[in-house]
């Protein structure tokens, strides 16, 4: 009677506790029922480094205990475990032994619960498992290998919008033609199909190109080429293939990257059938391009902000339901670049009735976390436009100048009825000193990079997070040009921008508690966005400029792109890719609940296991923060 009494109680401590809520209750008494309760005074130790293991994995009940590891003359401690912590993980999973020291940093209670029993419940539990791989018990980060597990859980295939269904099959046979057909043939064939676009083959059934409805509106209705000519004068060659089998996320931000609607589908290089962003939205229900369409038609501004707040709740959404970030952030974008469009064109459409068309080229580009897409809730705006050098006098450089203002200013005010706030330190294309032609754009990038003071670093990790949303794309490319020749110049830049990449304190404190703010409105609380992102986005940026990748802005892809050219440290870098989508996600969801921008967190809400994945992202700012300061020489620059 008494150990069945011994055995509820400890059923009743472990429930509370991940992994163990994911067990019934009956499965929870057996484990509890053949549990060893030990007791332990401070400085016993529960197992040394180097022991076989003892075949049990352990809880703490009550008490501390501290993992620790002997470096040759020196004992580092590792983790700290406290009442709910497992520890014993490595030896469980490996039954290799004890890589760590287990000693009580104060008396102390463990429960001690046989492998034997818990092994096969991690076989037939999926949220066990993913405990275990995520890394989450004591002492175990980086324990298994990545490429076999996925550090975060991801939707399941029970999910509403299951956007890593694989595409099993095309939307009936392929309809082809050879591109010698005649523009007529194939328009005709496509007209009793009641097809969108025709795949262009030639004998021996490789693909030759592809033609779509707009190729004929462009090319055919205008009176540039004649119905008699053959089709391959307007067929486009530059076709994207990708093979069946793919999760349908793929192909969606495959469409989204290359701004098509039509993907040939292949199978061994051959190509088989089409896939049409109406396919897509055929598949599933309250689909992006939707709100996108809707977006691009809009005439008011009021129609573009109940739109842009219909996206809200679907970003949401696809959070909550565990839809990759990679995807969410890529759609919030997509929906996002199209309101910031369509507000330019009406912005425009207003400007040109009192002063006419645009004086000369421009581009209106984004900055911040909106350049490097990742903006997955409306923050405030971050922006400038940059327009092409004016030959003439001084007064026609003024007047281009305040054309341009004017226009920076509507789009501004407009943005910020549909939500997207001001920039409180004023960083807008409405702001003079960010509505600049293409040479005085020149001369800040030079002037940061030669004179790199507190305030040009701070500029430089604004700006050189830039992406075009509307305009002129060469005067992006002559900026990116310059920019990449200056910092080859000027490389010392570097290790004063790597310098500026360590300002923000360590995420935990020395006993692994989260480091919260000690007064102010947030007190308490815990800044995500300075103390966990921007590290990883300061890091990432100093990385790929030192490359000379100037293309790919979006922090996950930097890192993704840093471990191709440094295999070495590919597992460091993926990792921190890994963490900042988790990062990503949990600072919106927060966003979200609190209808802000999310940045800061009440510790006290997190459940245990959250705050335990989030200090388990915190693992690769530590490495990357201590390579960075080796690899520059930071102790070198004060």
């Amino acid at each position: 009677m008494a150990a069945n009494i011994i055995a509820t109680r400890i059923a009743d401590f472990l429930k509370k506790y991940p992994p163990f809520t994911s067990l019934s209750k009956e499965e929870l008494y057996h484990i509890s029922s053949e549990a060893v309760v030990c007791h332990f005074e401070s400085g016993d130790y529960v197992f040394r480094q180097g022991e076989a293991g003892s075949g049990n994995l352990f809880v703490v009940k009550e008490g501390v205990i501290h993992l620790e590891r002997q470096e040759e003359d020196a004992l580092v401690l590792v983790d700290i475990c406290d009442e709910g912590d497992l520890f014993g993980v490595r030896a469980m999973l490996s039954g290799k032994p004890y890589v760590f020291h287990a000693r009580s940093a104060e008396e102390s209670l463990v429960y001690a619960l046989p492998v034997a029993l818990f092994k096969p419940l991690i076989e037939s539990h999926s949220q066990i498992a993913m405990f275990f791989a995520a890394g989450l018990a004591g002492g175990q980060a980086g324990l298994l290998d990545t490429h076999t597990t996925k550090r975060f859980p991801y939707q399941d295939s029970g999910s509403l919008l299951n956007w890593n269904r694989p595409l099993e099959k095309t939307h009936g046979e392929l309809v082809w033609m050879a591109p010698d057909k005649t523009i007529k043939e194939v328009a005709t064939v496509m007209t009793d199909k009641k097809i969108g676009s025709m795949v262009l083959c030639y004998a021996n059934g490789e693909l030759a190109g592809i033609v779509t409805d707009t190729d004929f509106r462009e090319k055919v209705s205008t009176g540039k080429a004649s119905i008699d000519a053959p089709v391959s004068d307007i067929m486009s060659t530059d076709v994207v293939t990708m093979p069946l089998g793919q999760p349908l996320s793929n192909y969606l931000l495959k469409m989204l990257r290359h701004k098509i609607r039509h993907i040939c589908i292949t199978t061994d290089g051959k190509p088989i059938g089409m896939l049409s962003e109406r396919d897509l939205m055929a598949a599933h229900q309250n689909h992006p391009v939707t709100l996108v369409y809707a977006m691009e038609e809009a005439s008011t501004l009021k129609k573009l902000t109940d739109l842009r707040n219909q996206a809200d709740d679907l970003i949401r959404f696809y959070l909550e339901q565990q839809v990759s970030i990679s995807l969410t952030a890529s759609l919030a974008t997509h929906i996002n670049d199209a309101l910031i469009r369509r507000v330019i064109d009406i912005a425009l459409q207003e400007v040109q009735k009192k002063s006419g068309a645009p004086p000369v080229e421009f581009t209106w580009i984004s900055l911040g976390s909106e350049g490097r897409s990742e903006q997955l809730i409306r923050t405030d705006q971050d922006n400038a436009i940059i327009y092409d050098d004016v030959n003439g006098s001084t007064e026609d450089k003024e007047k281009v100048k305040q054309y341009f203002l004017q226009l920076g200013g509507k789009v501004n005010d407009m943005l910020a009825e549909a939500g997207f706030e001001y920039c409180p330190a004023d960083m807008m294309a409405g702001n003079p000193q960010w509505c600049q032609p293409l040479s005085e754009w020149k001369q800040y990038f030079s002037g940061w990079i030669r004179q790199p003071q507190e305030k040009a670093l701070m500029l430089s990790t604004i700006f050189f997070d830039y992406r075009r949303v509307y305009g002129s794309e060469s005067l992006l490319v002559q900026l990116k040009d310059h920019l990449k020749k200056e910092i080859r110049d000027e490389s010392i830049f570097l290790n004063f921008l790597a310098k500026n990449a360590l300002k923000n304190p360590p995420p935990l404190s020395f006993f692994k508690n989260l480091v919260v703010e000690r007064s102010g409105e947030h007190r308490h609380e815990f800044d995500i966005k300075a103390r966990a992102m921007m590290p990883l986005v300061d890091i990432a940026r100093v990385l790929s400029l030192d490359i000379g990748q100037l293309d790919e802005m979006n922090t996950v892809a930097r890192y993704h792109l840093l471990a191709r050219e440094e295999p070495k440290r590919k597992e460091l870098y993926h990792a921190a890719a890994d963490s900042y989508e988790y990062l990503m996600r949990i600072r919106a969801l927060n966003g979200f609940t609190h209808h802000d921008s999310g940045r800061f967190i009440s510790i006290e809400n997190l459940g245990k296991l959250d705050r335990q994945i989030l200090r388990n992202t915190f693992e690769p700012i530590y490495q990357l923060q201590q390579m960075l300061e080796l690899r520059y020489q930071l102790s070198y620059f004060n």
